[in-house]
């Protein structure tokens, strides 16, 4: 889950909430509107980070199709030659 990679997520979310709660119960209107400005704000940029996330994870499927494989064109080393049958270790 997003929150438990980013807890300062879930604080913002969750002292947004509760200072909306406290100013709607006693009749605070700015303390109100700075928690739902706050609690928002943590949504917004969570939901954001969701689709980011979403839409970086499918560039890779789209430039590898299904069931192509990459295979290196050389391995950089020449270890493997045929063998001739007589091998000495030097």
């Amino acid at each position: 889950m997003l929150f438990r990679k980013q807890p300062w997520l879930a604080t913002a979310l969750t002292v947004g909430a509760v200072d909306g709660l406290m100013g709607a119960t006693e009749d605070k209107v700015s303390l109100a509107l700075f928690g739902l400005l706050l609690a928002g704000g943590a949504v917004t940029l969570s939901w954001g980070q969701i689709q980011r996330h979403a839409t970086s994870s499918k560039m890779p499927a789209m430039l590898n199709p299904p069931g192509q494989v990459y295979i290196p064109t050389s391995t950089g080393r020449n270890d493997l030659q045929a063998s001739t049958g007589d091998e000495s270790t030097p």
